[in-house]
C-alpha cells in the first residue's frame, strides 16, 4: 500500500494498481495542479483527486453545502452531460461528508463515467474528494475507493 500526502494533514493509502497523479496529469483533469493531488489508475479508467480551499473574506458564510454547490456548478460548466445521481452522507477521517454520486459523458466520447464527489471541512479547510471510473466497471472500482477513503487519517 503507498501513501498519498494531502495538503500536509491528512494520508491516504491507495494500492499499486494506482500512480501518484503529477502536475502534468492534474492540470489535464482540472486544468491547474495548485491545491490538489490525486492518484490515477490508467488500466481501469479510475481517478481519485483531491483539492483543497481555505475560504477568504466571509469564510464563516461558507460550509459544505456552498462548496459541494459550487464543484457541482464547476462541473456542470466543463462537463455539459453531467447529471446528479444520488446524494450521500459519510463519515472521512473522522469529519462529517456530505456529497452527490453523478454520471457524464467526457466530451469527444461515448463513455459514460460514474463519479462520487464528497466535500468536509477540517481545521477550517475544506475539502473536495472526487472518484471517478467508467460506469460499466464502477462497481468493481468500488472496492479500491472505499479502501482509499476508509485509509483517510490525519498524518502524523
Amino acid at each position: 500500500m503507498k501513501k498519498l500526502i494531502i495538503n500536509n494533514t491528512f494520508a491516504a493509502g491507495y494500492s499499486d494498481i494506482f500512480h501518484e497523479m503529477d502536475s502534468r496529469e492534474l492540470k489535464k483533469f482540472y486544468g491547474c495542479a495548485g491545491n490538489r493531488c490525486g492518484v490515477y489508475d490508467e488500466e481501469n479508467h479510475m481517478a481519485i483527486m483531491i483539492t483543497w480551499v481555505k475560504p477568504k473574506l466571509l469564510g464563516f458564510l461558507t460550509d459544505e453545502r456552498t462548496v459541494l454547490n459550487g464543484a457541482k456548478t464547476q462541473m456542470r460548466r466543463n462537463l455539459p452531460s453531467y447529471c446528479q445521481v444520488d446524494a450521500m452522507k459519510r463519515m472521512i477521517a473522522g469529519c462529517d461528508a456530505i456529497g452527490d454520486r453523478f454520471e457524464y459523458i467526457p466530451a469527444g466520447t461515448d463513455i459514460l463515467q460514474y463519479g462520487d464527489l464528497y466535500v468536509f471541512k477540517f481545521d477550517k479547510i475544506y475539502y473536495a474528494i472526487q472518484l471517478i471510473a467508467r460506469k460499466n466497471s464502477f462497481t468493481q472500482s468500488q472496492k479500491e475507493i472505499e479502501e482509499f477513503l476508509q485509509s483517510i487519517a490525519v498524518a502524523a
